[in-house]
């Protein structure tokens, strides 16, 4: 065997070193390029995840503010619809001096009172609202009117006299009288039996609020058809 001198020892160990350190180099340098594009990698889904995000609260946020467009457009439909519904509704309350001055339909105030009158004491007779078949065979109703019309004197003795015999024709017994109580209203009567137990109210107000629900939709449907 060849003995190598100190020098030459020394010298193989250095090259050795060298070889080892170009090796571990090129290694780590290696797994520092599969680690930074590992993280490029990471990068990029990061940056594609939070572009999908922005994406997402964008349509997100679009979709709320139609939403909330939409919201807000039926509201100031619904608001518009009640503010004239309610106009039309106070403009008819209104006409009421005019229909006691002028009829309604060629019918004069009087006679819309004697039919409401009428209207009134057959329900009472009928039963509550005409369901009950069992008819009373005596019948002593008072009609009730406001401070107004009762000194207008849109409502006589004749009057009622003429309506309880158009009832009592029909083999009821009736007898109405105008009573000395008086109601609060712009028009429209109160009919009572005198036992004071049932009683219809056929004032405009109550009327009105009765066929509230019919009254909105023709309304609706005559103020907004077409839209």
């Amino acid at each position: 065997m060849i003995q190598l001198g100190a020098t030459e020892i020394v010298e193989k160990i250095k090259e050795e070193a060298v070889s080892e350190e170009a090796q571990i180099i090129s290694a780590a340098k290696e797994k520092a390029k599969l680690k930074l594009e590992e993280a490029k990698a990471q990068i990029e889904v990061q940056k594609k995840n939070f572009i999908d995000a922005e994406e997402r609260k964008g349509v997100e946020e679009r979709e709320r503010m139609v939403r909330a467009a939409r919201l807000n457009a039926r509201k100031l439909k619904w608001q518009s619809e009640e503010g004239l519904i309610a106009k039309v509704l106070e403009e008819s309350m209104k006409r009421i001096t005019e229909v006691k001055k002028e009829g309604f339909k060629g019918n004069s105030y009087s006679n819309i009172l004697a039919g409401l009158i009428k209207d009134a004491s057959m329900s009472i007779i009928a039963g509550s609202g005409g369901t009950s078949t069992s008819i009373s065979r005596d019948s002593e109703l008072n009609a009730i009117l406001s401070d107004e019309d009762a000194d207008a004197s849109f409502v006589t003795p004749d009057m009622l006299n003429k309506i309880a015999d158009e009832i009592s024709a029909g083999g009821v017994d009736v007898h109405l009288s105008l009573s000395d109580d008086r109601i609060r209203s712009a028009g429209g009567v109160i009919v009572r039996g005198k036992d004071e137990k049932i009683e219809v109210n056929n004032t405009f107000e109550q009327r009105m609020a009765r066929f509230s629900t019919s009254l909105r939709e023709e309304i609706v449907k005559n103020l907004f058809k077409g839209r």
